[in-house]
């Protein structure tokens, strides 16, 4: 039988000896953007003292971590991103390379810090435009958004879930641009609930290297490519866990996880595209 985190009361009486009063997350929401894989967790002494006298109820069972994909749904509009991009005053000067794409938008961003989603995350995306586009405006034919909906779940040694945290992996895609290629925009990750229990740190952070921003179609009719690397660190006085997803998509609409550290096997047909992370320490 598993137990979430509302259901620890009598631990709470013991922990509250020794603990501050905040049990479950509902920490301020942050804005700096330092990669989540460079944060130092801080602890305070009561959690530190609360580690040692119960070092099950802080460490996370490596075998209950889970993260899987629980949902597929259609956006009704973009506005789950809001786009900060200004197309040029008079279009008929742009110079248009259709077969170079590039990412105008975010590059590393931070999802979620010291357990809570970042300030102005609706913020944060990224692009697959032909370079000379500046907007999303520019480009017709927007199939309607896709999100992928994950949830992501870890137990401690007592069985009891400390960190439990939905995202969703959204894209626009399908754009043209005057009838020509298939591209990418409000590539984003945006996180729906996000629970952790008391003395556990939960961090998330993305990145979208330009390395993997690329045309798989032709040079006259281009089709946009990225990879979207997603990171997690849990933590807590005792130890750290880190992890690394890679999501990889394509301005068709194609789809795929390709590396997923809490899965045996990367996906094999998925290997090859994904080359520049796993290059960049995945696992």
């Amino acid at each position: 039988m598993k137990f979430y985190l509302s259901s620890f009361a009598a631990l709470l009486s013991v922990l509250l000896s020794t603990a501050s009063p905040a049990f479950c997350a509902g920490v301020p929401f942050r804005s700096d953007d330092k990669q989540a894989d460079q944060e130092v967790p801080q602890f305070s002494k009561s959690e530190i003292d609360a580690a040692k006298q119960y070092p099950n109820y802080f460490t996370i069972n490596p075998d209950s971590i889970s993260l899987r994909l629980e949902e597929v749904v259609e956006e009704p509009d973009m506005n789950y991103v809001k786009m900060s991009e200004t197309p040029p005053k008079d279009g008929a000067n742009i110079l248009v390379t259709i077969d170079q794409i590039i990412n105008i938008a975010s590059k590393v961003w931070n999802v979620i810090q010291n357990n809570a989603p970042v300030v102005n995350i609706e913020t944060k995306y990224a692009t697959a435009y032909p370079e000379g586009v500046t907007a999303a405006s520019q480009l017709a034919q927007w199939s309607r958004p896709k999100s992928y909906v994950y949830g992501f779940y870890a137990e401690n040694l007592w069985g009891s879930v400390m960190i439990d945290c939905k995202y969703k992996v959204s894209m626009a895609y399908n754009g043209s641009y005057k009838g020509k290629g298939k591209y990418l925009t409000a590539v984003a990750v945006i996180p729906t609930t996000v629970s952790v229990g008391w003395g556990y740190k939960f961090y998330m952070s993305a990145a979208v290297p330009d390395s993997t921003v690329a045309n798989v179609g032709t040079h006259l009719d281009p089709v946009a490519a990225m990879q979207l690397k997603l990171s997690w660190k849990m933590a807590t006085a005792l130890k750290e866990i880190d992890g690394t997803s890679v999501y990889y998509v394509q301005g068709d609409g194609f789809y795929e996880e390709i590396a997923n550290p809490w899965k045996k096997d990367p996906v094999v047909e998925g290997i090859g595209s994904a080359a520049p992370l796993f290059g960049d320490k995945v696992f």
